[in-house]
């Protein structure tokens, strides 16, 4: 977001104060064609890329959002709106903006037979939702249609990377990404440069050397929230232990017994080295969100493990001259997974299988993905799904990142979206308290082991 008011942000802050962020992917991926409107003629398109409705029949889209209105991500949505309602005049899109319990409220209004053509969420939660209940409407055919920017280009080209193959169900695709938020660690680059460090770091090691310059240099390495303490660095710890795979294996395993697995315990104590050493302050213990990333803005912190939309968090703090770095979690010695395996938190679309208007619903998921909507989205400081389209400077360094990642992981490894209630009940249930330091390390494998055999014994 390059240039909204204070007003907007600071409306921004206060909307996310009342619902938490959104955020992950080693899993399959869910991708959405939109409308074959495109498609020649002699093509014999089923029902979900049939062309739009004759010129001058009204057709009017319901849209439900998972933005707040005073958003920078709805300000740009209005004016994509806006712009595709021109081109295409006899088309309308009402929005109704719900905030982050928009699928919840979705799914209800549904089921009272409430008229909704499109919906967006974040993807591991409309993955584990809509498109696990068979309630959206399958996009392949859509994929191999023509680029709306440049038809003789096939539109499942258009994206970066891998964020199309993150939630396939059953071989199809219901999701469109939009926009792309990399995990990694975003720091302050006047931190850095104040502590002598001219590289970002790509090992474990390499990590804790930096964190130790940063303390010397009188300023907390590391911000964190203890309420919602990101349990990413639990997941990739493990990932770049073990291998994309690994933790899913452990959630899928009805025995509990790969709980076991040292792997896990080795995770858990490099994390605590990380309290034990001073780089997470002992204050953190205390921070409710966003008391810890506004430590970065105060100069009190250099980095968090976040998604990259916390430059768009902290703008009011920071102000537009505030200059963001950021870089992807270390590899670790000795293990098999990569510095350049990526957690990254999709935005999404999606429509509603029972849509009355498949082609006009699909025509604007397309719309969305046009260089120019991209465009607008990036100026709110969001990350672009479009190849080629340039990320803000604040949030540069995850498009590079994006862009070079090896392989796509998934909050939780897809444990997340495909077993949300494992995950959030049982893993970070026990997670938790031994990253905070509640519970000790070693007594971790027994318990998570008795709980996931307790769990799917009932499941």
């Amino acid at each position: 977001m390059k240039r909204l008011n204070v007003f907007v942000y600071m409306s921004l802050l206060a909307a996310l104060l009342l619902s938490a962020c959104g955020a992950p992917t080693a899993a399959p991926a869910a991708t959405s064609a939109p409308a074959a409107t495109v498609a020649p003629a002699a093509t014999a398109a089923p029902a979900a890329t049939a062309a739009p409705a004759a010129s001058g029949e009204k057709v009017n889209l319901v849209f439900w959002s998972m933005w707040n209105k005073t958003e920078p991500s709805a300000v740009a949505y209005n004016q994509i709106i806006q712009n595709f309602e021109a081109k295409y005049p006899n088309i309308t899109v009402s929005v109704v903006w719900n905030g982050r319990e928009n699928q919840t409220k979705a799914r209800t209004a549904l089921g009272a037979n409430t008229v909704i053509d499109i919906v967006d969420q974040d993807a591991s939660q409309i993955a584990g939702g809509m498109e696990q209940e068979g309630i959206l409407l399958p996009l392949d055919d859509l994929l191999k249609s023509p680029d709306l920017d440049n038809p003789s280009v096939a539109f499942k080209d258009v994206f970066n990377p891998g964020v199309l193959d993150m939630y396939v169900k059953d071989g199809q695709h219901y999701l469109l990404p939009f926009d792309d938020n990399p995990i990694m660690f975003w720091y302050s680059k006047a931190a850095f440069t104040k502590a002598g460090i001219t590289q970002a770091p790509a090992t474990w090691d390499e990590f804790l050397t930096d964190m130790q310059k940063l303390k010397d240099s009188g300023i907390d390495p590391l911000a964190v929230e203890s309420d919602i303490f990101n349990t990413w660095y639990f997941t990739y710890l493990v990932e770049r232990i073990k291998g994309p795979g690994f933790l899913l294996s452990a959630i899928n395993d009805k025995t509990g017994e790969k709980w076991k697995d040292p792997a896990f315990t080795q995770a858990l104590t490099m994390i605590k080295q990380l309290w034990d050493k001073g780089y997470i302050p002992d204050s953190a213990h205390g921070n409710l969100w966003p008391a810890g990333e506004q430590t970065i803005g105060t100069g009190k912190s250099a980095m968090e493990l976040v998604g990259s939309w916390v430059p768009t968090e902290l703008l009011p703090i920071t102000g537009a001259d505030f200059e963001w770095g950021g870089f992807g979690f270390p590899a670790v010695s000795s293990g098999t997974g990569k510095s350049t395996d990526l957690q990254q938190a999709l935005l999404t679309l999606a429509i509603i299988k029972k849509t009355a208007h498949p082609a006009e619903a699909q025509l604007f998921l397309k719309f969305v993905l046009t260089a120019d909507s991209q465009k607008l989205m990036t100026a709110q400081l969001r990350g672009a799904t479009r190849k080629g389209v340039e990320w803000p400077k604040a949030v540069a360094d995850g498009y590079t990142a994006v862009v070079n990642t090896t392989q796509i992981l998934d909050e939780s490894d897809g444990g997340a979206y495909l077993h949300a209630e494992f995950t959030n009940n049982v893993l970070n249930a026990d997670v938790m308290p031994a990253i905070l330091g509640k519970t000790a390390v070693a007594d971790f494998p027994a318990k998570m082991s008795a709980d996931a055999k307790n769990y799917w014994s009932t499941h």
